[in-house]
Protein backbone atom coordinates (compact mmCIF):
# COMPACT_ATOMS: atom_id res chain seq x y z
CA UNK A 1 0.00 0.00 0.00
CA UNK A 2 2.71 2.14 0.84
CA UNK A 3 4.14 2.53 -2.98
CA UNK A 4 0.79 2.66 -4.63
CA UNK A 5 0.50 5.79 -1.92
CA UNK A 6 3.71 7.63 -2.38
CA UNK A 7 3.02 7.38 -6.39
CA UNK A 8 -0.79 7.64 -6.70
CA UNK A 9 -1.66 9.92 -3.27
CA UNK A 10 1.42 11.78 -2.72
CA UNK A 11 -0.71 15.05 -1.33
CA UNK A 12 -2.34 12.17 0.94
CA UNK A 13 1.48 11.59 2.70
CA UNK A 14 0.86 14.28 5.32
CA UNK A 15 -2.50 13.81 6.05
CA UNK A 16 -2.39 11.50 8.97
CA UNK A 17 -5.51 9.54 10.18
CA UNK A 18 -5.37 11.47 13.25
CA UNK A 19 -5.52 14.59 11.48
CA UNK A 20 -8.45 13.74 9.45
CA UNK A 21 -10.71 12.77 12.73
CA UNK A 22 -9.58 16.01 14.22
CA UNK A 23 -10.40 18.44 11.06
CA UNK A 24 -12.57 18.91 7.84
CA UNK A 25 -10.95 18.78 4.46
CA UNK A 26 -11.83 19.60 0.61
CA UNK A 27 -12.32 17.86 -2.41
CA UNK A 28 -8.34 19.19 -2.74
CA UNK A 29 -7.04 17.90 0.35
CA UNK A 30 -6.68 20.99 2.03
CA UNK A 31 -8.33 21.75 5.37
CA UNK A 32 -11.45 23.86 5.49
CA UNK A 33 -11.36 27.28 6.56
CA UNK A 34 -13.94 29.92 7.94
CA UNK A 35 -12.85 33.42 8.45
CA UNK A 36 -9.68 32.16 7.69
CA UNK A 37 -9.88 29.33 10.71
CA UNK A 38 -9.54 25.92 10.63
CA UNK A 39 -12.80 23.91 10.43
CA UNK A 40 -12.49 21.44 12.91
CA UNK A 41 -14.81 17.82 12.54
CA UNK A 42 -18.05 18.13 14.38
CA UNK A 43 -17.92 15.43 16.80
CA UNK A 44 -19.43 11.70 16.28
CA UNK A 45 -19.16 12.88 11.90
CA UNK A 46 -17.83 9.53 10.29
CA UNK A 47 -14.05 10.50 8.88
CA UNK A 48 -14.17 9.23 4.71
CA UNK A 49 -12.17 6.35 5.29
CA UNK A 50 -14.18 4.38 2.20
CA UNK A 51 -13.01 6.29 -0.35
CA UNK A 52 -9.51 7.31 1.31
CA UNK A 53 -6.82 4.88 -0.28
CA UNK A 54 -5.67 4.27 3.01
CA UNK A 55 -8.23 2.51 3.83
CA UNK A 56 -8.99 4.37 7.53
CA UNK A 57 -6.65 4.31 10.95
CA UNK A 58 -5.83 0.58 11.40
CA UNK A 59 -4.31 -0.17 7.71
CA UNK A 60 -3.20 3.73 7.60
CA UNK A 61 -1.19 3.18 11.02
CA UNK A 62 0.94 0.67 9.48
CA UNK A 63 1.71 2.61 6.40
CA UNK A 64 2.24 5.99 7.82
CA UNK A 65 5.12 4.41 10.19
CA UNK A 66 6.77 2.37 6.79
CA UNK A 67 6.79 5.38 4.76
CA UNK A 68 10.53 6.51 5.05
CA UNK A 69 10.95 3.29 4.46
CA UNK A 70 8.79 2.53 1.73
CA UNK A 71 10.17 5.97 0.19
CA UNK A 72 14.13 4.28 0.20
CA UNK A 73 13.06 1.22 -1.24
CA UNK A 74 11.10 3.52 -4.02
CA UNK A 75 14.98 5.01 -4.66
CA UNK A 76 16.57 1.74 -4.36
CA UNK A 77 13.93 0.26 -6.88
CA UNK A 78 14.67 3.98 -9.27
CA UNK A 79 18.06 3.22 -9.13
CA UNK A 80 18.13 -0.40 -10.00
CA UNK A 81 16.17 0.92 -12.97
CA UNK A 82 18.11 3.31 -14.27
CA UNK A 83 21.35 1.40 -14.13
CA UNK A 84 19.75 -1.41 -15.87
CA UNK A 85 20.68 -3.40 -12.58
CA UNK A 86 23.69 -3.08 -12.63
CA UNK A 87 23.84 -0.91 -9.68
CA UNK A 88 23.03 -4.02 -7.42
CA UNK A 89 25.90 -6.42 -5.62
CA UNK A 90 25.90 -9.93 -6.61
CA UNK A 91 24.11 -11.08 -3.35
CA UNK A 92 21.73 -8.56 -4.07
CA UNK A 93 21.34 -9.71 -7.42
CA UNK A 94 20.99 -13.24 -6.07
CA UNK A 95 18.98 -12.79 -3.72
CA UNK A 96 14.98 -14.08 -5.19
CA UNK A 97 13.35 -12.21 -2.53
CA UNK A 98 14.60 -8.91 -3.48
CA UNK A 99 13.66 -9.83 -7.00
CA UNK A 100 10.32 -10.91 -6.12
CA UNK A 101 9.52 -7.55 -4.19
CA UNK A 102 11.17 -5.33 -7.41
CA UNK A 103 9.00 -6.99 -9.65
CA UNK A 104 5.83 -6.34 -7.56
CA UNK A 105 7.15 -2.74 -7.32
CA UNK A 106 8.24 -2.35 -10.94
CA UNK A 107 4.24 -3.87 -11.38
CA UNK A 108 2.68 -0.76 -9.61
CA UNK A 109 5.29 1.84 -11.04
CA UNK A 110 3.99 0.77 -14.58
CA UNK A 111 0.69 1.35 -14.06
CA UNK A 112 1.07 4.72 -12.69
CA UNK A 113 3.51 5.60 -15.59
CA UNK A 114 0.70 4.18 -17.44
CA UNK A 115 -1.94 6.64 -15.79
CA UNK A 116 0.46 9.89 -16.10
CA UNK A 117 0.55 9.10 -19.76
CA UNK A 118 -2.94 8.68 -20.27
CA UNK A 119 -3.59 12.13 -17.88
CA UNK A 120 -1.16 13.78 -20.36
CA UNK A 121 -2.77 12.79 -23.42
CA UNK A 122 -6.32 13.44 -22.04
CA UNK A 123 -4.70 17.40 -20.87
CA UNK A 124 -3.20 17.64 -24.48
CA UNK A 125 -6.54 17.82 -26.14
Amino acid sequence: MGVKLLLFHPHLVPRTCQRCQVWLYDDDHRVLTRAGQPVRRPHGSPTPCWKCPKQGPALAAGCERDLPRTSRLLDFYFRVRATFGRSLSDREAADPLLARNLAIIDAIVRRWERAQSARASRSRR
